[in-house]
């Protein structure tokens, strides 16, 4: 499940901070978009070791579905 993004603006650039929740594990990721894809992120995640890099993929998955529909898009 993912929450809606919130989106914020830092100078010609966006920032996009969502949550993505799987079976009581938590990635929460802040994005920083360019109008060429993603520049850099941040993570925190909470749950287990062994689903950590399943959730973080889950993120940069659903990071890149948000620059497609949100910020490629404007």
């Amino acid at each position: 499940m993912v929450g809606q993004p919130t989106f914020f603006v830092l100078d010609d650039k966006m920032v996009a901070v969502f949550s993505v929740l799987q079976n009581n594990c938590e990635v929460k990721m802040e994005c920083l978009f360019s109008k060429t894809g993603i520049e850099d992120y941040t993570l925190e995640y909470k749950g287990p070791l062994e689903r950590k890099s399943e959730l973080i993929n889950l993120a940069k998955v659903k990071a890149q579905s948000i620059f497609k529909e949100n910020v490629f898009s404007v």
